[in-house]
């Protein structure tokens, strides 16, 4: 199976060298290392990488050079590598943050005003049209008399 690999590899960098008029044999590391940025977008690191080596070893069969163990084309694999990281911390984004406040810790507080309200009415039936002053939420709009 490896044998398979490594031709359809090799096919693949020659059609695609064809396509562009590069030379394939030998291959300048700038040739590799276009291919690999065309094939980043198709292929994960693991996968690109597998395949590069494979045209690497093809190469050192037919000329004796290895251009996939040239600085620049190492630098190639290690951003698409990097890129591919970065992209797996983006999707396992931690969960946000608790809200520091709970809407039913004010919606009980403000139930119990009332119950507490209701008591004391009920409790004193002398005082049942006179209400207690309380503080606003909002501010109450006055309008100021003329003189």
């Amino acid at each position: 199976m490896p044998a398979l690999g490594k031709t359809r590899s090799w096919e693949a960098f020659e059609a695609w060298c064809a396509d562009r008029g590069l030379s394939p044999a030998p291959a300048h590391p700038w040739t590799l290392a276009a291919y690999i940025r065309v094939l980043e977008g198709s292929m994960r690191y693991a996968a690109l990488k597998r395949h590069v080596d494979q045209i690497g070893q093809a190469h050192f069969e037919m000329r004796r050079t290895r251009p996939d163990r040239e600085p620049s084309v190492q630098r190639v694999l290690d951003a698409v590598r990097r890129r591919e990281e970065a992209k797996k911390r983006q999707k396992q984004k931690p969960p946000p943050p608790p809200p520091l406040f709970r809407a039913e810790d004010f919606l009980e507080e403000k139930t119990a005003k009332k119950t507490r309200t209701q008591r004391s009415k009920a409790a004193k039936p002398g005082k049942a049209g006179k209400t207690s002053k309380s503080l606003r939420a909002t501010p109450k709009l006055v309008r100021r008399k003329r003189v």
